[in-house]
């Protein structure tokens, strides 16, 4: 059951990075305007009411603020994903398993984020509040401590 669960979870998430990339695309939007533009232009040759016209353009301008807020979406992302990795490489002690961590798997992001919840749970049992440890210390340690129960 869990190799069926794992293949839904597996495409959907591809699956949703395609539609983000293709929704967020130029492209797309002019796909959608050119659509719009259509749907009413028909309306007005087909001569409907005021009233139909005028929730066309509402539905029409809904539709194409998908593709909008999903192109800004994206921007936003990437610019902040270049930023933290920049800021992730210049540290001479930060982990590079983070770098470029929005490509990971659902899997692996959950994975890493029980390591973190580890170093903040060894972080506030420490008394000094100067000390600090990096993930790669902590899941080191969890390896050593795997280790020595496997050879006992």
């Amino acid at each position: 059951m869990t190799r069926l669960t794992s293949f839904f979870e597996n495409t959907f998430e591809w699956l949703t990075n395609k539609l983000n990339t293709i929704l967020g695309h130029s492209y797309s939007f002019f796909i959608a305007l050119v659509i719009i533009v259509s749907w009413i232009a028909y309306d007005v040759i087909d001569k409907k009411a005021v009233h139909d016209l005028l929730n066309d353009l509402f539905v029409g301008f809904t539709f194409l603020m998908v593709f909008i807020i999903q192109k800004s979406q994206n921007k936003f992302s990437t610019g902040i994903h270049l930023k933290l990795n920049e800021l992730v490489a210049s540290q001479e002690n930060a982990s590079n398993r983070l770098i470029k961590v929005e490509d990971r798997s659902e899997a692996e992001l959950k994975k890493l984020d029980v390591h973190y919840q580890d170093l903040a749970n060894t972080v506030g049992k420490q008394d000094e509040m100067t000390s600090s440890k990096s993930i790669e210390q902590i899941i080191s340690e969890k390896d050593e401590t795997k280790d020595d129960s496997i050879e006992k």
